[in-house]
């Protein structure tokens, strides 16, 4: 079995998430580290056995060992780093949202065909066992037509000013932290991009968005809706409505632990009570590792997107998020917005 080395870039928190699902993967190694932090990249490498530890970015990328690169920086940072990357040739999982534009996304998926890099999104409940399940009861027409789909995801954020959350300079707010998870994951269930946006944040004036407020509509007739924040409490819970019944992802959506399936068998419109089927879902690491072993295993196939993350996917999110921003007036410095 083919062993493939990674290279990781940022090793903060999420970072750690990904080494510790590699870990469980036989088939990867986590080779080398670059951190323009030396003592945080230094106790990375010691925390999770890493071979080299690189003081630039540039050297990791450079390094002819290294097969494959994840970049876990602030999404403000992407595409710079995701370009050096794949324009030396290397294969590319890039943390969600893949940059702060379209444009941007576009460019990096031209350059990966170029160059014939396998170049994968990581929006890693897109991957996971429980909502491949509650794609199937939706395919499958177990709660009749679908109607609409309501999220909820945030928390109340009390950090520092110059945290990337609440800094415009690192695009910081909740929509592209938070919300990417309720556009992509709906447009995942659904198949098919919004036609129609509408937005709202409040406060009002802010230069990122806390609490954020989005209808999408579909050609379809579905709609989602979904808020995102950080500035509240909120239940962190994805339903999915039909006209026989509806799908409960419960708190915590994005981490694809559990769904209910409710449907209604009453000829008038009771109350749905308890669930006629419950699934749940145990993972072998964290849920990271589903997206680690889809990327290695796009390597000298005929794809270089898994199709449950395609990178007309990724374009199209990054679009509806675009549009999203455009509806709010939200807009960063054009050093971060710039190709």
């Amino acid at each position: 079995m083919m062993t493939y080395r990674w290279g990781v870039i940022g090793p903060g928190n999420i970072a750690q998430t990904f080494a510790d699902a590699l870990n469980v993967l036989p088939q990867g190694e986590l080779y080398a580290v670059a951190s323009r932090n030396a003592q945080r990249g230094q106790d990375f490498v010691l925390k999770n056995g890493a071979k080299v530890l690189h003081s630039s970015y540039q050297a990791l990328i450079d390094d002819p060992k290294v097969d494959l690169v994840y970049i876990a920086t602030p999404h403000s940072h992407h595409y710079p780093v995701a370009r050096a990357v794949l324009a030396a040739g290397k294969h590319l999982l890039l943390e969600k949202p893949l940059t702060v534009n379209a444009a941007q996304t576009r460019e990096l998926v031209k350059l990966a065909e170029q160059n014939n890099c396998v170049f994968q999104e990581a929006l890693w409940s897109r991957f996971m066992p429980c909502f491949a399940k509650v794609k199937a009861w939706i395919e499958q027409g177990r709660i009749g037509k679908l109607q609409y789909i309501t999220s909820q995801i945030g928390f109340v954020f009390n950090g520092e000013p110059s945290h990337r959350l609440l800094n415009p300079a690192l695009a910081g707010g909740s929509l592209l932290d938070l919300g990417v998870y309720s556009v992509s994951i709906s447009q995942y269930l659904l198949g098919e991009h919004p036609v129609g946006v509408s937005a709202l944040a409040t406060p009002v004036g802010e230069k990122v968005d806390h609490n954020t407020f989005v209808t999408l509509q579909y050609d379809s007739g579905v709609v989602s809706q979904f808020v995102s924040t950080i500035d509240a409490h909120c239940s962190n819970v994805m339903t999915i409505h039909g006209n026989k019944g509806y799908i409960h992802v419960r708190g915590r959506f994005w981490e694809g632990n559990a769904c209910s399936l409710f449907v209604d068998g009453a000829p008038i419109a009771d109350p749905i009570g308890k669930p006629v089927e419950t699934q749940q879902f145990s993972h072998q690491a964290n849920g990271f590792e589903y997206q680690i072993a889809a990327t290695m295993q796009l390597i000298g196939g005929s794809t270089l997107s898994d199709e449950r993350m395609s990178h007309a996917d990724s374009i199209g999110v990054m679009d509806t998020l675009d549009r999203i921003r455009y509806a709010l007036g939200l807009h960063y410095s054009n050093e971060i917005e710039a190709l």
